[in-house]
């Protein structure tokens, strides 16, 4: 619980009465590699900090999966639309990997907001960030398939060594095919720019 309080507390200190209250409602939970943590029409009763572990989020398009984004140790994830609106999900949330999350309900995080106003500081800096990601995403994915994987190797490397090629190709909207190629091509850079 201690890396989700220090991250809350460098984007604004949590008073204590606060922090015990987060300490009381916030529920531990463990997570085996491929559950999935949301479907569509599930109604997404949860926020969720990655203690350990990587999610990933997507969509069915036919008998096509998109992957839409991954979030690892570290990050707050929700089904957003669902979570936001109490409305059922139009996606699936996976587990990558094993994973420990720290979680609040809504009714416990709409309570905390009343409680404590200055908890609002968290949340609008946390909306923020969630929205300024998912323009980043959707501007990555405009860019060509080198400049992609480029992206990719910048600001996400570790999940090379994570994520199975087939859903890192379907994030960056790219034929696994293409991905390959991609893969080959940053690494034979890399060994000329040494």
């Amino acid at each position: 619980m201690k890396q989700l309080i220090s991250s809350l507390n460098k984007i604004a200190k949590l008073d204590a009465d606060l922090e015990k209250y987060l300490s009381r409602f916030l529920k531990t939970t463990h997570h085996k590699k491929g559950d999935l943590l949301v479907r569509p029409d599930d109604i997404a009763q949860r926020i969720s900090f990655i203690k350990e572990g990587t999610i990933r989020g997507y969509r069915l398009e036919g008998n096509i999966e998109q992957t839409s984004y991954f979030m690892t140790k570290g990050d707050i994830f929700i089904s957003v639309q669902s979570f936001l609106t109490q409305m059922p999900a139009k996606e699936y949330i996976e587990c990558m990997e094993d994973c420990v999350f720290y979680s609040i309900s809504f009714a416990e995080l709409r309570r905390a907001y009343k409680k404590y106003p200055s908890f609002q500081e968290h949340r609008a800096e946390i909306l923020q960030q969630y929205y300024l990601l998912s323009i980043e995403r959707e501007e990555m994915r405009r860019l060509r398939t080198y400049d992609r994987y480029c992206y990719l190797m910048e600001n996400q490397p570790d999940l090379i060594n994570k994520i199975q090629d087939k859903y890192l190709a379907s994030y960056l909207n790219m034929a696994k095919s293409t991905f390959s190629r991609n893969k080959k091509k940053y690494k034979e850079n890399a060994k000329r720019r040494r």
